[in-house]
């Protein structure tokens, strides 16, 4: 009776999407201070554009507040060793106020091609899991961008400066 179970699996298996591997979604997410659609399309851009990945749409969807980039491709000579890559950024707004918060997934894809491993045009692109250390990386790119919160009309007291130890 196990024969013919295991019999059963390995030809549904053969068959295609009875056993395809889901992998979930890994977002990394953070909270920042506000700011305009444009300013965070254009800190969302310059990150994308540092980290390798190719810009391919003119800025967030405006229903979904989500961007994706093209493909960054990393071949390589050996089966299962060559991977692409490709980032989702989306935000929200916070419930605290003044804030939003910002999502950031990498997705990752295996190529498994054993004949042309390093033309891309025989790729066969299997789906692995994202990689949440290079969503990292992008998320403090653009933490980065935001800066410190500026107090504009603040100033200091020239008594405060002389005070002040600089060295």
């Amino acid at each position: 009776m196990k024969r013919l179970h295991s019999l059963l699996l390995a030809i549904l298996c053969s068959l295609g999407s009875a056993c395809t591997v889901m992998y979930p979604e890994q977002w990394t997410a953070e909270e920042i201070p506000m700011c305009s659609s444009i300013r965070m399309w254009e800190i969302t851009r310059l990150a994308m554009e540092k980290n390798g990945f190719p810009i391919v749409s003119t800025g967030f969807d405006p229903k979904e507040k989500m961007t994706v980039s093209g493909w960054d491709r990393d071949l390589h000579p050996f089966k299962g060793n060559g991977f692409r890559e490709r980032v989702y950024v989306r935000y929200r707004r916070s419930e605290n106020a003044g804030k939003l918060v910002i999502g950031v997934r990498v997705e990752q894809e295996i190529n498994e091609n054993l004949a042309k491993p390093l033309d891309p045009e025989y790729a066969d692109w299997v789906e692995a899991n994202d990689n949440p250390a290079r969503a990292k990386v992008v998320l403090q790119y653009m933490r980065s961008m935001l800066g410190q919160e500026l107090n504009i009309g603040e100033v200091m007291d020239r008594d405060e400066l002389e005070g002040e130890s600089w060295n």
